[in-house]
């Protein structure tokens, strides 16, 4: 809670306000003619930096929040193909492979008219799908034969102690316009596991418009060392620790 003792500013009163933060009296106008004095400027400039970092910390605990969300919930509109990257990528630190399994691409000829109506049973095996004319295509797995691909194909992701994006990190891929918020999305991840090991993977998604949500198609190992494409990047991934 912040507490502030002087006549605080509009817009400091508004950012206040939206970050959800208590705001105690404000103190009566006076007939004060003069400028602020120095100890309340100093003091003013003290709480705009506080608050800088409660923004920037309420930011990432919005993400966190949205995670979370996803994880009860499973797919749902509103949520960007980065978010469903990075969401896969924690729940797979975490263990979690039935939430990996939700987020994974359903092939268009097993698609019905409504997400209720439809069977979900089946998706598609990352390591042998396709993307085709925007639609994945390829063999399919059930949730038992999904665990089995992870434990073969890609089990460091169950590893996974840290990660970043590389490349075009950004939420909807949209390249200033020239890319269409439900296109095919592409993201490179490069992520650290428990025993030291670096490795670069991509992610390929579909929009799925059943539940209005991108989708994971395809996935492909690129490099078992970045160190060798990405000079620097292999020592420290303390952006995103799990």
């Amino acid at each position: 809670a912040v507490v502030i003792g002087w006549t605080v500013p509009t817009g400091v009163m508004l950012l206040l306000c939206s970050l959800g933060l208590l705001v105690g009296r404000r103190a009566p106008a006076t007939s004060r003619a003069g400028c602020v004095r120095c100890g309340e400027e100093d003091s003013l400039h003290q709480l705009m930096a506080a608050l800088r970092d409660e923004a920037a910390k309420r930011g990432r605990d919005s993400d966190l929040g949205k995670f979370e969300k996803l994880r009860k919930l499973g797919p749902q509109g509103q949520t960007s193909p980065k978010q469903v990257v990075e969401h896969v990528v924690l729940q797979l630190g975490a263990g979690n492979d039935e939430a990996a399994f939700a987020f994974t691409s359903l092939p268009p000829w097993r698609a019905g008219t409504h997400r209720s109506n439809t069977d979900w049973s089946k998706r598609m095996d990352w390591a042998k799908s396709r993307v085709i004319s925007g639609q994945p295509s390829g063999a399919l797995v059930d949730e038992s034969s999904f665990g089995q691909l992870l434990s073969e194909r890609f089990a460091f992701l169950r590893q996974t102690q840290a990660y970043r994006l590389v490349g075009d990190d950004s939420e909807w891929q949209q390249k200033r316009g020239r890319e269409k918020m439900t296109a095919v999305k592409e993201y490179v991840v490069e992520v650290e596991t428990a025993d030291g090991e670096d490795r670069l993977v991509k992610f390929v998604l579909v929009y799925n418009w059943l539940v209005h949500c991108h989708l994971i198609s395809n996935v492909a190992v690129l490099s078992a060392n970045t160190e060798r494409y990405f000079p620097g990047t292999g020592s420290d991934l303390s952006q995103h620790d799990i």
